[in-house]
């Protein structure tokens, strides 16, 4: 999988930040042959995808758009795209009280499960989520339950 990080020089993110994780994703993620476009944005950019995609107008941390079952996915092979508000990536870093890499790297994470199917809308499929973000991560993440975490 050929990661292209879009927009990072304009606010500064260093790909190679990223290096340690993408490996991860071959160990513990079905990895496809294809490209993956990270998108680093801002609030109003990402407030605007998610009230034309998920009819929520008010912006978030990260969105995914998983392409794997696309009709056209063999011949375009885009594995998907994740969009990364970066202001709200710095919000959350404080509010969490962690660095804002670790946060940005987790909403990577976050992103890149969902790209590969993986969802937390069940409780039983929010447990399998989290569980695999700390393997991905090699960070064992506070388990918040699922309604509190919705509430975030």
């Amino acid at each position: 999988m050929k990661i292209t990080f879009i927009n990072h020089q304009e606010w500064g993110i260093e790909p190679r930040g990223f290096e340690d994780i993408i490996k991860r994703f071959e160990t513990y993620l079905p990895v496809q042959t294809g490209d993956l476009n990270v998108v680093f944005v801002n609030d109003v950019y990402i407030q605007s995808l998610n009230k034309a995609y998920r009819g929520k107008d008010q912006p978030t941390d990260v969105l995914s758009f998983p392409y794997l079952d696309a009709p056209d996915f063999e011949l375009t092979r885009l594995i998907g795209e994740i969009y990364i508000s970066v202001e709200t990536t710095r919000r959350q870093a404080e509010q969490f009280g962690h660095s804002f890499d670790f946060e940005l790297r987790k909403l990577l994470v976050h992103g890149v499960c969902h790209v590969y199917g993986y969802d937390h809308i069940e409780e039983e499929d929010y447990i399998k989520m989290h569980a695999i973000e700390c393997q991905l991560l090699d960070f064992d993440l506070p388990f918040i339950p699922r309604e509190s975490a919705e509430k975030l």
